[in-house]
């Protein structure tokens, strides 16, 4: 009894195999377009018609049918943020992903570019500069463009994807731009702010700036996750929204946090806006910004709060790791981008301290030498 073969091989303009699977799709084909691995139902159920069906398939496409199959910003766009959405991205992360993708598809149609194949080197190094000439984006902001762009390049360029056979940005060089350090809250400012902005801004003042929280971090911060016996905050991945890292920690509760938190109305969500309802990031930085001009105090973001934690905490000898795990940093060179630099009046009192130190002990070995029997 004749069986039906598994797969054979034809060899025609290129060399296809041919399978059969009764479970599925019947005959199909697999075969490389370029450095493209494709593979192909040929919805036939016999083997004669699996063979015309590749033959047919093998015939040159004509100039419309390649136009028609030509990958598109648009297609790659499409798929790569999918392909995120598919990781469990943070809705943050996704939004950040496509204004990205978009500004790149802004940039190739000036330069009258649709098909990601007409795509060179010299345009994808214009980019950052068309971000931050013609858009006026901060440099910081077109240089995390360029990184997301170069990444949606190279995975559409996998063989499997389909959708490139050559990477246009394999040679894009893109160095993180030199910025000086940004602005870190002093402990006069946190003070003038606890005392002098509004009301509801006031336990956000105090949470950011004591338990280093990112603002998202805080607006999603709920009862459940206050535990008043250990004296700890949790920072919980939720069903609707993941802090940054995708990873649950804990921050001790500073004394000030936890007679601020004993006289908040409990229910829902920790800090609450003006309406009793969650809490705004923008609308909370729009406020903070108009309250600090109000107050005479140079304008800062809510970052700044974090800042002038791990600054604080460092400079009141809790040890690197420790703050970094407090913070959610992952690695201390991130960390160290937030620690405000010393001034020399900082720098004079931190010497003074460690020669005072120096002092004590030297006078201590001094004493216990003098003890000991000759």
């Amino acid at each position: 009894m004749n069986k039906t073969p598994k797969s054979f091989v034809m060899m025609l303009r290129r060399r296809y195999r041919v399978y059969f699977n009764p479970q599925g799709d019947g005959w199909y084909v697999a075969y490389n377009d370029g450095s493209v691995r494709l593979r192909r139902s040929l919805g036939a159920g016999t083997r004669p018609e699996a063979e015309a069906a590749v033959k047919s398939l093998d015939e040159p496409p004509t100039a419309a049918q390649a136009e028609k199959h030509r990958v598109t910003w648009e297609d790659v766009q499409k798929g790569f943020l999918e392909h995120k959405t598919s990781l469990d991205k943070a809705p943050g992360t996704l939004s950040r992903y496509k204004n990205a993708l978009q500004a790149f598809g802004r940039h190739i149609r000036e330069h009258g570019v649709q098909y990601v194949d007409e795509v060179s080197l010299r345009m994808l190094e214009g980019f950052k500069r068309f971000r931050v000439e013609k858009e006026k984006c901060d440099v910081s902001t077109a240089y995390h463009n360029s990184i997301i762009v170069k990444g949606a390049f190279k995975w559409a360029s996998k063989a499997a994807r389909g959708y490139l056979a050559v990477n246009p940005a394999v040679d894009w060089e893109t160095p993180p731009p030199v910025k000086p350090k940004r602005f870190t809250y002093g402990v006069e400012d946190v003070a003038k702010m606890e005392a002098g902005v509004r009301g509801w801004l006031r336990p956000v003042v105090t949470m950011l700036s004591l338990t280093g929280m990112r603002i998202n971090e805080l607006v999603n911060l709920r009862w459940q996750d206050v535990d008043f016996e250990r004296k700890l905050l949790h920072i919980r991945i939720q069903e609707t929204w993941k802090p940054k890292g995708r990873q649950d920690r804990t921050v001790p509760m500073h004394p000030k946090v936890e007679t601020l938190l004993k006289g908040l109305p409990l229910g829902g969500y920790v800090v609450k806006s003006p309406r009793g309802k969650q809490l705004c990031g923008q609308t909370t930085l729009a406020c903070l910004k108009t309250d600090q001009g109000r107050l005479g105090l140079v304008e800062g973001d809510l970052h700044g709060f974090r800042r002038y934690f791990a600054t604080t905490m460092m400079r009141n000898g809790v040890d690197a790791d420790t703050v970094r795990q407090w913070g959610g940093w992952r690695t201390f060179k991130t960390m160290l981008r937030y620690l405000a630099d010393v001034n020399s009046a900082d720098s004079v009192k931190a010497m003074n301290q460690a020669a005072a130190r120096m002092n004590e002990a030297a006078e201590k070995s001094d004493k216990e030498m003098t003890k000991k029997p000759a």
